[in-house]
């Protein structure tokens, strides 16, 4: 009798279960459940498709926070970096060095060193402003770059543009949602998962399995692919690679 493969569901992200799921939900519904006598066992895992949903929309907004930490982070380091040098320059007899290192630490003390304590609002604000007032000061441009400061200085307004522009989407993201519990409706949907995997099992056991071979195929195809890459996931952490970092596995689409 042809055999379903099966892999550990519990090993794939938030960010890819939702996916995998609701593609193996598709899978069924394309071949019939009702004429397969499985229309029951599909039915209690077609019900988890709200909460799938939900378990996406949460992740995305947790990833959006680790992603806003990173960026606070980024744009922290760079006004440090900037004013460390201006203050290390403004010190040098030299000049030609000094001049133009004062007047860029003048500009960020005008709108305070302590901007990156501040909290993400108001550190978005005050980095918008200082970015604003330099705009505004062809004098202090030319400091920066006489310095090799100007590449920093435009990058720390990329990465604080690109920092609230995360916020507000999580911000809108997080008034959408329900906080849910990830981990059990996880658990009750591999439940809903076995189960169909049984049921199609006395199926083909019960009527004959020429009828469910198109059907079992495609879960092959689909599950064969997660379990690959899983597997090589496995592997790479094995190795002491840190697989936490890497892109969520694509979804198979082709079934």
């Amino acid at each position: 009798m042809i055999q379903i493969v099966k892999f550990r569901y519990a090993g794939l992200w938030a960010s890819e279960y939702p996916l995998v799921v609701h593609r193996l939900i598709n899978i069924v519904e394309h071949h019939n459940p009702g004429l397969l006598h499985l229309q029951r066992s599909f039915d209690r895992l077609a019900a988890f498709r709200p909460q799938l949903d939900r378990i996406e929309l949460q992740d995305k907004a947790d990833r959006d926070s680790a992603l806003l930490s990173e960026l606070d982070q980024q744009r922290d380091t760079l006004f440090n970096v900037i004013q460390a040098v201006s203050k290390a320059f403004k010190r040098t007899p030299v000049a030609s060095y000094s001049e133009h290192a004062a007047r860029v630490y003048t500009a960020l003390q005008r709108h305070g060193f302590d901007i990156p304590a501040a909290n993400y609002t108001a550190e978005t604000k005050r980095l918008t402003d200082l970015a604003a007032d330099v705009a505004g000061q062809p004098a202090v441009m030319e400091s920066l770059a006489a310095l090799s400061l100007q590449t920093l200085f435009e990058r720390m307004k990329e990465v604080n543009i690109e920092f609230d522009r995360v916020f507000v989407s999580r911000h809108q993201r997080q008034a959408e949602i329900e906080k849910v519990d990830i981990r059990g409706i996880r658990i009750e949907c591999d439940k809903a998962i076995t189960a169909l995997w049984s049921a199609i099992e006395f199926c083909m056991a019960e009527h004959g399995e020429a009828d469910y071979v198109p059907l079992v195929n495609a879960i092959n195809k689909h599950n064969a692919y997660y379990k690959q890459q899983l597997a090589a996931r496995a592997t790479r952490r094995k190795a002491k690679q840190d697989v936490s970092q890497e892109e969520p596995i694509k979804p198979l689409e082709d079934n």
